[in-house]
């Protein structure tokens, strides 16, 4: 406000000037103290209210409260005159000085037998006001200058005083037009990209001024134009109504250049003079700055109320991350998220809820700021609530989409997650993704890496719907890696993308380091790609190895068989019926089988199982050309195994995708084998040069 205190330093020098001009403003204003006075007695005589009326009609003073009547009493009658509307109990009288109309003075609540008494009382009140007549045209002039100086003054007040810009520019607005008595004024600008429009007076004057044509119109002008005659503003203002006498305007230069102007209509007194351009120009100055400051303001309230969100959203985001990463045996794990300058909501966390079992969820809210922090805080823990119940990936975030879906609708917000459940017992990972960019799984044994891809829509999309859970073998040293968009999107300089392959083979070349190394070795990668210092959205890489013992090994110690069943057979689906019939027979001769549904669910699901794998070896190991199907039979005190062999094309069951890895594009095949792995304990499958291949199915008799 500094710019206010140099505009006016030079008042202190007619501090005694200025003391004098209010004595003097002091005795003109004492014609208001006169009319109240003349009202309170005209009213204990006679009970009516008195108004004093503007030679227009408008009300400049009134008693008791009758202005509000006043206004709705009097009308102007073709010939100009102020009149009483027709029915109305009131009367009027001109005040007349020399000839020339002053104003009226009304009554309301009177008879027409008073109107006598009221010229009477306008008479006298007259008289006092002729007896002013003469300080009057002395210190005219003088007190045009205080009204203007004062003018600008309460203007610079403006900006403490009102804390919405059309408010102040309505104030300003109201101070000019009574000082330099017009009937009607407007302040036109753009902000935030429309028009906005501030007028005063008649409604007549917004329907006609606030047009942005007439406000670049206006704002052409380099400097103040003034018309006291209608012929020319017509041709500056075509569309100028009859009624419109004179005008002045001028053009206002905000800081960011878009254009604002000032108006006034009709001076009701006088033609507009070349002061009245002086003081509007010093006026538009005033308004300039206010525009500005303003929008300063407003920009540094958003920019105060986004940091603030951004640091709120940073703590809820901070109190998300686990402090420490968990330990789970057979699993090494490492994880990092850094989030980016405009936090965003990447989320991830590790649940066990029993020591055979740990579930890695890596998730992302499609949104900034507060909202999004907040829906992470809620996708988090109820993607925790259900995962401690054990129950399957694709569950888990149905069970979550439920919940959230439709608040998400309506923020206009998603989330993504990928939900990966490790089964230590069964030494097998179970998958599902709503919508997340794919995780890689990466297989130590092959030399082989694939890609867990969506199986449903984000959650809180519309027609989100649940895939079923994606199971893959797991073998030591496998390796997975889950990740936010903010790594496999992040760009270069140049816009180029790390993309998901570059994590793939940064994963193949490191494979055989730590979590903790190969998560440093791609995290520098992505550093190296980008050039810069801060990401520019959240980055979230959690990478997984596993070390677990072959799920058999505690179970198989304490296995001791029973009986073996050799077997051999063409490799032709005719002989399917008698490999089915022979697996059978063996399971029901098992000594520990339940007699009951269970022991029929087992027999079921494990001639299911070497149904499959048969049926896979004569369509593609054998591929239509003849061989022998053979194997044993082992039965245990606690299991049946069955080894099965053939001499066909050998293949990498690592290889063969999930048979849902992307909703868009399911893939072919891969049903058999997906089936097996479920229904099994173990499946195994290795290629030998002399053996051929080699299937190891193996399942656990049910407790």
């Amino acid at each position: 406000m500094f710019w206010i205190v140099g505009r006016f330093r030079n008042w202190l020098k007619f501090r005694l000037l200025i003391n004098q001009m209010q004595k003097i403003k002091a005795v003109l204003q004492q014609k208001t103290v006169i009319f109240d006075n003349l009202a309170q007695r005209w009213h204990q005589a006679t009970g009516g209210e008195l108004a004093l009326l503007s030679p227009y009609g408008e009300v400049i003073k009134a008693y008791n409260g009758v202005d509000a009547v006043a206004q709705n009493i009097i009308g102007v009658s073709a010939a100009g005159q102020v009149e009483i509307l027709p029915q109305a109990r009131a009367i009027i009288t001109p005040l007349k000085m020399h000839g020339e109309l002053k104003g009226h003075l009304l009554s309301e609540n009177s008879t027409l037998e008073q109107l006598p008494m009221l010229a009477w009382a306008a008479d006298t009140f007259l008289e006092y006001l002729d007896s002013e007549e003469a300080l009057q045209g002395m210190t005219d002039e003088l007190i045009a200058a205080w009204d203007q100086l004062e003018l600008v003054y309460k203007i610079t007040h403006t900006l403490a005083e009102n804390s919405n810009l059309g408010d102040a520019l309505n104030s300003i607005l109201s101070k000019v037009s009574n000082v330099i008595k017009v009937e009607t004024g407007f302040i036109l600008f753009t902000y935030n990209d429309s028009l906005e429009c501030v007028t005063l007076g008649p409604e007549w004057l917004s329907e006609l001024i606030c047009q942005e044509a007439f406000l670049h119109r206006l704002a052409k002008q380099k400097q103040a134009i003034l018309f006291n005659k209608q012929d020319g503003l017509r041709e500056f203002w075509p569309q100028t109504p009859s009624y419109v006498l004179n005008f002045i305007g001028i053009s206002i230069t905000t800081g960011d250049q878009t254009p604002a102007v000032l108006g006034l209509v009709n001076n009701r007194d006088r033609d507009f003079t070349a002061g009245d351009v002086k003081l509007i120009t010093a006026v538009s100055e005033q308004i300039r700055a206010i525009i500005d400051s303003f929008r300063l303001y407003q920009e540094l309230i958003v920019q105060e109320r986004v940091q603030r969100e951004l640091e709120i959203a940073a703590e809820i985001q901070e109190s998300l991350l686990l402090k420490t990463i968990p330990e789970f045996r057979g699993l090494t794990i490492d994880v990092s998220s850094q989030p980016a300058f405009e936090v965003g909501g990447d989320f991830y966390d590790f649940i066990s809820p029993d020591e055979e079992h740990l579930t890695v969820i890596v998730g992302d809210v499609a949104g900034k700021g507060i909202p999004a922090a907040m829906f992470t805080s809620m996708a988090r823990t109820l993607l925790k609530i259900e995962a401690l119940r054990s129950q399957e990936p694709h569950i888990i975030l149905k069970k979550v989409n439920e919940v959230l879906w439709q608040d998400l609708w309506q923020a206009e917000l998603f989330i993504t997650a990928i939900v990966v459940t490790f089964d230590k017992k069964n030494g097998a990972l179970m998958y599902a993704n709503a919508g997340h960019v794919p995780g890689i799984i990466y297989h130590a044994k092959s030399n082989t890496s694939r890609l867990l891809k969506a199986t449903s829509l984000p959650i809180g999309i519309f027609g989100y719907e649940s895939k079923t859970t994606q199971y893959i073998h797991l073998s030591p040293e496998d390796t997975l890696a889950l990740y936010s968009d903010g790594v496999s999107e992040a760009g270069s300089p140049t816009g180029e993308r790390f993309g998901i392959e570059r994590i793939q083979r940064l994963i193949h070349q490191h494979a055989d380091k730590s979590p903790g190394i190969l998560k440093q070795f791609i995290l520098k990668e992505l550093a190296n790609f980008q050039q810069m210092e801060a990401p520019g959205d959240d980055m979230t890489l959690a990478v997984v190895k596993c070390t677990l013992e072959e799920p058999r090994s505690e179970r198989m110690r304490e296995s001791k068989i029973l009986k073996t069943i050799p077997f051999r057979y063409r490799a032709d689906t005719t002989y399917l019926a008698d490999v089915s019939r022979q697996v059978t027979s063996a399971c029901r001769s098992l000594n520990g089988l339940p007699p009951d549904s269970k022991g029929d669910d087992f027999v079921y699901l494990v001639e299911l199982a070497v149904s499959e794998i048969c049926t896979n070896i004569i369509k593609h190991a054998y591929a239509g050309e003849t061989g022998d199907i053979s194997g044993r039979i082992v039965l245990t005190n606690l299991s049946i195994q069955i080894d099965i062999y053939d001499q066909g094309n050998s293949f990498n069951p690592n290889a063969v995708p999930p048979p849902i890895s992307d909703p868009m594009d399911p893939a072919e095949g891969g049903y058999g084998l997906h089936i097996v792995r479920q229904i099994m304990d173990i499946a195994e499958y290795e290629a030998d040069a002399q053996q051929g291949n080699h299937w190891k199915l193996l399942k656990y008799l049910p407790t």
